[in-house]
Protein backbone atom coordinates (compact mmCIF):
# COMPACT_ATOMS: atom_id res chain seq x y z
CA UNK A 1 0.00 0.00 0.00
CA UNK A 2 1.30 3.45 -0.88
CA UNK A 3 1.58 6.16 1.70
CA UNK A 4 -1.36 8.57 1.65
CA UNK A 5 1.06 11.37 0.76
CA UNK A 6 1.42 9.76 -2.68
CA UNK A 7 -2.24 10.50 -3.50
CA UNK A 8 -1.49 14.17 -4.14
CA UNK A 9 1.55 13.28 -6.24
CA UNK A 10 -0.27 10.73 -8.40
CA UNK A 11 -3.26 12.99 -9.01
CA UNK A 12 -0.93 15.78 -10.17
CA UNK A 13 0.70 13.65 -12.89
CA UNK A 14 -0.37 14.33 -16.50
CA UNK A 15 -2.24 11.73 -18.52
CA UNK A 16 0.84 11.20 -20.71
CA UNK A 17 2.58 9.53 -17.76
CA UNK A 18 -0.31 7.14 -17.12
CA UNK A 19 1.04 3.73 -18.21
CA UNK A 20 -1.04 1.02 -16.54
CA UNK A 21 0.11 -2.61 -16.60
CA UNK A 22 -2.02 -5.13 -18.55
CA UNK A 23 -5.32 -5.58 -16.76
CA UNK A 24 -8.38 -3.67 -15.56
CA UNK A 25 -6.45 -0.44 -15.01
CA UNK A 26 -6.23 -0.08 -18.78
CA UNK A 27 -9.90 0.95 -18.70
CA UNK A 28 -8.72 4.31 -17.34
CA UNK A 29 -6.89 6.92 -19.39
CA UNK A 30 -5.46 9.07 -16.60
CA UNK A 31 -4.93 9.30 -12.85
CA UNK A 32 -8.03 10.18 -10.82
CA UNK A 33 -8.23 13.39 -8.75
CA UNK A 34 -6.92 13.36 -5.19
CA UNK A 35 -10.45 13.38 -3.74
CA UNK A 36 -11.16 10.09 -5.48
CA UNK A 37 -8.05 8.53 -3.93
CA UNK A 38 -9.21 9.62 -0.48
CA UNK A 39 -12.73 8.34 -1.15
CA UNK A 40 -11.38 4.89 -2.04
CA UNK A 41 -9.06 5.07 0.98
CA UNK A 42 -12.01 5.77 3.30
CA UNK A 43 -13.95 2.86 1.80
CA UNK A 44 -10.92 0.67 2.35
CA UNK A 45 -10.69 1.74 6.00
CA UNK A 46 -14.39 0.96 6.54
CA UNK A 47 -14.14 -2.44 4.88
CA UNK A 48 -11.05 -3.30 6.93
CA UNK A 49 -12.90 -2.46 10.13
CA UNK A 50 -15.78 -4.69 9.04
CA UNK A 51 -13.35 -7.55 8.35
CA UNK A 52 -11.75 -6.99 11.76
CA UNK A 53 -15.03 -7.43 13.65
CA UNK A 54 -16.37 -10.02 11.19
CA UNK A 55 -19.46 -8.20 9.96
CA UNK A 56 -20.62 -9.37 6.53
CA UNK A 57 -17.17 -10.93 6.39
CA UNK A 58 -17.36 -12.33 2.89
CA UNK A 59 -18.54 -9.11 1.27
CA UNK A 60 -16.25 -6.86 3.31
CA UNK A 61 -13.23 -9.11 2.59
CA UNK A 62 -13.83 -8.98 -1.16
CA UNK A 63 -14.35 -5.20 -0.96
CA UNK A 64 -11.12 -4.80 1.00
CA UNK A 65 -9.13 -6.69 -1.60
CA UNK A 66 -10.67 -4.76 -4.48
CA UNK A 67 -9.98 -1.36 -2.89
CA UNK A 68 -6.36 -2.35 -2.20
CA UNK A 69 -5.91 -3.56 -5.78
CA UNK A 70 -7.41 -0.34 -7.18
CA UNK A 71 -5.03 1.85 -5.20
CA UNK A 72 -2.08 -0.39 -6.03
CA UNK A 73 -3.15 -0.45 -9.68
CA UNK A 74 -2.95 3.33 -9.97
CA UNK A 75 0.37 3.31 -8.12
CA UNK A 76 1.76 0.71 -10.54
CA UNK A 77 0.63 2.86 -13.48
CA UNK A 78 3.73 5.03 -13.27
CA UNK A 79 5.91 2.13 -14.40
CA UNK A 80 7.12 0.71 -11.06
CA UNK A 81 5.38 -2.48 -9.91
CA UNK A 82 5.95 -3.38 -6.27
CA UNK A 83 5.70 -6.75 -4.55
CA UNK A 84 2.53 -6.11 -2.51
CA UNK A 85 -0.22 -7.49 -4.72
CA UNK A 86 -0.76 -10.43 -2.34
CA UNK A 87 -2.06 -7.92 0.18
CA UNK A 88 -5.11 -7.43 -2.02
CA UNK A 89 -5.45 -10.96 -3.34
CA UNK A 90 -5.41 -12.69 0.05
CA UNK A 91 -8.67 -11.25 1.50
CA UNK A 92 -10.51 -11.86 -1.78
CA UNK A 93 -9.47 -15.52 -1.92
CA UNK A 94 -9.94 -16.16 1.81
CA UNK A 95 -13.42 -14.60 1.67
CA UNK A 96 -14.62 -17.87 0.14
CA UNK A 97 -13.08 -19.97 2.92
CA UNK A 98 -15.81 -18.73 5.30
CA UNK A 99 -13.17 -17.32 7.63
CA UNK A 100 -15.92 -15.41 9.40
CA UNK A 101 -17.24 -18.65 10.86
CA UNK A 102 -15.63 -18.00 14.26
CA UNK A 103 -15.11 -15.00 16.54
CA UNK A 104 -17.17 -12.64 14.40
CA UNK A 105 -20.31 -10.58 14.53
CA UNK A 106 -21.68 -12.83 11.78
CA UNK A 107 -21.27 -15.86 14.04
CA UNK A 108 -22.93 -14.20 17.02
CA UNK A 109 -25.86 -13.20 14.82
CA UNK A 110 -26.05 -16.68 13.31
CA UNK A 111 -25.52 -15.45 9.75
CA UNK A 112 -22.88 -17.87 8.55
CA UNK A 113 -22.49 -21.65 8.63
CA UNK A 114 -19.64 -23.06 10.66
CA UNK A 115 -18.27 -25.11 7.76
CA UNK A 116 -14.90 -23.84 6.57
CA UNK A 117 -13.76 -24.43 2.99
CA UNK A 118 -10.17 -25.53 2.34
CA UNK A 119 -9.97 -25.00 -1.43
CA UNK A 120 -9.24 -21.25 -1.11
CA UNK A 121 -5.97 -22.12 0.64
CA UNK A 122 -5.04 -24.36 -2.28
CA UNK A 123 -5.93 -21.55 -4.70
CA UNK A 124 -3.88 -19.04 -2.69
CA UNK A 125 -0.91 -21.43 -2.70
CA UNK A 126 -1.27 -21.81 -6.46
CA UNK A 127 -1.30 -18.02 -6.92
CA UNK A 128 1.81 -17.60 -4.78
CA UNK A 129 3.53 -20.40 -6.68
CA UNK A 130 2.62 -18.85 -10.03
CA UNK A 131 3.93 -15.44 -8.91
CA UNK A 132 7.19 -17.02 -7.83
CA UNK A 133 7.39 -18.95 -11.09
CA UNK A 134 6.93 -15.81 -13.18
CA UNK A 135 9.77 -14.24 -11.20
CA UNK A 136 12.07 -17.22 -11.74
CA UNK A 137 11.62 -17.78 -15.48
CA UNK A 138 12.91 -14.31 -16.53
CA UNK A 139 15.94 -14.88 -14.32
CA UNK A 140 16.73 -18.11 -16.17
CA UNK A 141 16.32 -16.39 -19.53
CA UNK A 142 18.46 -13.51 -18.25
CA UNK A 143 21.44 -15.75 -17.52
CA UNK A 144 21.24 -16.17 -13.75
CA UNK A 145 22.49 -19.75 -14.09
CA UNK A 146 25.59 -18.72 -16.01
CA UNK A 147 28.52 -19.68 -13.78
CA UNK A 148 30.68 -16.93 -15.32
CA UNK A 149 28.53 -14.18 -13.81
CA UNK A 150 26.92 -13.61 -10.44
CA UNK A 151 23.52 -11.98 -10.98
CA UNK A 152 22.72 -11.64 -7.29
CA UNK A 153 25.95 -9.73 -6.74
CA UNK A 154 25.14 -7.43 -9.65
CA UNK A 155 21.68 -6.83 -8.22
CA UNK A 156 23.22 -6.09 -4.84
CA UNK A 157 25.66 -3.56 -6.29
CA UNK A 158 22.85 -1.85 -8.19
CA UNK A 159 20.77 -1.57 -5.03
CA UNK A 160 23.74 -0.35 -3.00
CA UNK A 161 25.06 2.35 -5.34
CA UNK A 162 22.17 3.28 -7.65
CA UNK A 163 19.33 3.09 -5.13
CA UNK A 164 21.47 3.83 -2.06
CA UNK A 165 20.10 0.89 -0.09
CA UNK A 166 22.97 0.75 2.38
CA UNK A 167 21.38 -0.29 5.66
CA UNK A 168 21.55 -3.51 7.65
CA UNK A 169 24.35 -5.87 6.46
CA UNK A 170 24.85 -4.23 3.07
CA UNK A 171 28.00 -2.23 4.00
CA UNK A 172 29.69 -5.37 5.34
CA UNK A 173 28.74 -7.55 2.36
CA UNK A 174 30.13 -4.96 -0.06
CA UNK A 175 33.73 -5.75 0.86
CA UNK A 176 33.39 -9.52 0.94
CA UNK A 177 34.94 -11.52 -1.87
CA UNK A 178 32.60 -14.48 -2.17
CA UNK A 179 31.94 -15.38 -5.82
CA UNK A 180 31.07 -18.96 -4.91
CA UNK A 181 28.44 -17.82 -2.40
CA UNK A 182 26.96 -15.35 -4.89
CA UNK A 183 26.72 -18.13 -7.48
CA UNK A 184 25.05 -20.43 -4.96
CA UNK A 185 22.56 -17.67 -4.19
CA UNK A 186 21.82 -17.38 -7.91
CA UNK A 187 20.99 -21.07 -8.15
CA UNK A 188 19.12 -21.16 -4.83
CA UNK A 189 16.93 -18.27 -5.94
CA UNK A 190 16.00 -19.99 -9.20
CA UNK A 191 15.33 -23.35 -7.52
CA UNK A 192 13.17 -21.70 -4.87
CA UNK A 193 11.12 -19.52 -7.23
CA UNK A 194 10.56 -22.26 -9.84
CA UNK A 195 10.04 -24.99 -7.26
CA UNK A 196 7.31 -23.16 -5.36
CA UNK A 197 4.79 -23.82 -8.15
CA UNK A 198 5.43 -27.58 -8.03
CA UNK A 199 5.25 -27.56 -4.24
CA UNK A 200 1.53 -26.79 -4.54
CA UNK A 201 0.98 -30.49 -5.24
CA UNK A 202 1.26 -31.25 -1.51
CA UNK A 203 0.33 -29.13 1.50
CA UNK A 204 3.48 -30.16 3.38
CA UNK A 205 5.64 -28.97 0.50
CA UNK A 206 3.80 -25.63 0.47
CA UNK A 207 4.51 -25.09 4.16
CA UNK A 208 8.16 -26.07 3.64
CA UNK A 209 8.53 -23.59 0.78
CA UNK A 210 6.86 -20.89 2.85
CA UNK A 211 9.61 -21.46 5.43
CA UNK A 212 12.15 -21.10 2.60
CA UNK A 213 10.34 -17.93 1.51
CA UNK A 214 10.73 -16.38 4.95
CA UNK A 215 14.47 -17.11 4.88
CA UNK A 216 14.66 -15.76 1.32
CA UNK A 217 12.87 -12.54 2.30
CA UNK A 218 15.06 -12.08 5.37
CA UNK A 219 18.22 -12.32 3.25
CA UNK A 220 16.75 -9.82 0.80
CA UNK A 221 16.02 -7.50 3.70
CA UNK A 222 19.43 -7.79 5.36
CA UNK A 223 21.57 -7.67 2.22
CA UNK A 224 19.55 -5.97 -0.52
CA UNK A 225 17.28 -3.89 1.75
CA UNK A 226 14.29 -5.07 -0.31
CA UNK A 227 11.08 -5.47 1.67
CA UNK A 228 8.53 -8.27 1.16
CA UNK A 229 6.66 -7.82 4.43
CA UNK A 230 3.24 -7.68 2.73
CA UNK A 231 3.73 -11.27 1.51
CA UNK A 232 3.65 -12.37 5.13
CA UNK A 233 -0.12 -11.74 5.16
CA UNK A 234 -0.56 -14.51 2.60
CA UNK A 235 1.92 -16.82 4.32
CA UNK A 236 0.09 -16.40 7.63
CA UNK A 237 -3.01 -18.01 6.12
CA UNK A 238 -1.16 -21.36 6.14
CA UNK A 239 -0.16 -21.09 9.79
CA UNK A 240 -1.89 -23.38 12.29
CA UNK A 241 -3.69 -20.70 14.30
CA UNK A 242 -5.89 -23.29 16.01
CA UNK A 243 -3.01 -24.66 18.09
CA UNK A 244 -1.99 -21.14 19.07
CA UNK A 245 -5.53 -20.25 20.06
CA UNK A 246 -6.01 -23.46 22.07
CA UNK A 247 -2.85 -22.73 24.07
CA UNK A 248 -3.86 -19.09 24.47
CA UNK A 249 -7.31 -20.13 25.70
CA UNK A 250 -5.74 -22.46 28.28
CA UNK A 251 -3.47 -19.62 29.44
CA UNK A 252 -6.42 -17.23 29.80
CA UNK A 253 -8.37 -19.86 31.70
CA UNK A 254 -5.51 -20.34 34.18
CA UNK A 255 -4.96 -16.57 34.46
CA UNK A 256 -8.55 -15.63 35.31
CA UNK A 257 -9.11 -18.83 37.33
CA UNK A 258 -12.32 -19.50 35.45
CA UNK A 259 -12.52 -22.78 33.51
CA UNK A 260 -15.61 -21.90 31.47
CA UNK A 261 -16.56 -18.68 29.69
CA UNK A 262 -18.07 -17.73 26.32
CA UNK A 263 -16.21 -19.09 23.28
CA UNK A 264 -15.59 -15.66 21.85
CA UNK A 265 -14.00 -14.35 25.07
CA UNK A 266 -10.51 -15.62 24.29
CA UNK A 267 -10.83 -14.51 20.67
CA UNK A 268 -11.64 -10.95 21.71
CA UNK A 269 -8.73 -10.81 24.17
CA UNK A 270 -6.36 -12.35 21.62
CA UNK A 271 -7.41 -9.83 18.97
CA UNK A 272 -7.15 -6.85 21.32
CA UNK A 273 -3.66 -7.86 22.47
CA UNK A 274 -2.51 -8.29 18.87
CA UNK A 275 -3.97 -4.90 17.96
CA UNK A 276 -2.18 -3.21 20.86
CA UNK A 277 1.08 -4.97 19.98
CA UNK A 278 0.91 -3.91 16.33
CA UNK A 279 -0.03 -0.38 17.34
CA UNK A 280 3.00 -0.08 19.63
CA UNK A 281 5.28 -1.49 16.92
CA UNK A 282 3.89 0.96 14.37
CA UNK A 283 4.35 3.91 16.75
CA UNK A 284 7.97 2.92 17.39
CA UNK A 285 8.53 2.61 13.63
CA UNK A 286 6.99 6.03 12.92
CA UNK A 287 9.19 7.63 15.57
CA UNK A 288 12.13 6.73 13.32
CA UNK A 289 14.39 6.05 16.29
CA UNK A 290 15.97 3.04 14.62
CA UNK A 291 17.14 2.63 11.03
CA UNK A 292 17.14 6.33 10.26
CA UNK A 293 17.48 7.44 6.63
CA UNK A 294 16.77 3.93 5.42
CA UNK A 295 14.16 2.32 3.17
CA UNK A 296 13.87 -0.36 5.84
CA UNK A 297 11.73 0.43 8.88
CA UNK A 298 11.60 -1.12 12.32
CA UNK A 299 8.53 -3.32 11.82
CA UNK A 300 10.01 -4.80 8.64
CA UNK A 301 12.99 -6.10 10.57
CA UNK A 302 10.99 -7.14 13.63
CA UNK A 303 8.37 -9.18 11.76
CA UNK A 304 11.02 -10.79 9.55
CA UNK A 305 13.12 -11.83 12.54
CA UNK A 306 10.09 -13.08 14.48
CA UNK A 307 9.02 -15.14 11.45
CA UNK A 308 12.46 -16.75 11.23
CA UNK A 309 12.45 -17.50 14.96
CA UNK A 310 9.10 -19.24 14.55
CA UNK A 311 10.43 -21.23 11.60
CA UNK A 312 13.51 -22.32 13.54
CA UNK A 313 11.37 -23.28 16.53
CA UNK A 314 9.00 -25.37 14.42
CA UNK A 315 11.93 -26.99 12.61
CA UNK A 316 13.62 -27.86 15.91
CA UNK A 317 10.40 -29.31 17.27
CA UNK A 318 9.84 -31.35 14.11
CA UNK A 319 13.39 -32.72 14.23
CA UNK A 320 12.91 -33.57 17.89
CA UNK A 321 9.73 -35.51 17.13
CA UNK A 322 11.42 -37.42 14.30
CA UNK A 323 14.40 -38.33 16.49
CA UNK A 324 12.10 -39.46 19.32
CA UNK A 325 10.14 -41.69 16.92
CA UNK A 326 13.34 -43.26 15.60
CA UNK A 327 14.60 -43.80 19.13
CA UNK A 328 11.34 -45.48 20.08
CA UNK A 329 11.55 -47.82 17.05
CA UNK A 330 15.11 -48.77 17.96
CA UNK A 331 14.23 -49.70 21.52
CA UNK A 332 11.06 -51.53 20.55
Amino acid sequence: MPDTESYSFLSSLPADLFAPPPGPMMLFDKFPPEDMFWFIHCLLFISLCLVLVGYQTKISSIATGIFILIICGFTFSIGKINHNILLGITPIVMAFSNWGAAFSVDTVMGRVPKKVESWPLALLALMIGFMMFTAGVPKILGGWLDHATQATEGHFLNQFFANERQAMLAPYVLYLKMDLIWELLDWATIIFEIGFLFAVLKSRWVKLFICFALIFHLLNLLILNIIFIFNFIAYAAFFDWTKIFVKFTAWISDFIKKPSYPDYYSGVIFGVLLFILFLVIRIISDMDILLQDSAVVFYDVLFSVVAIVIVLFLAARKISVVLDNRRDRVYT
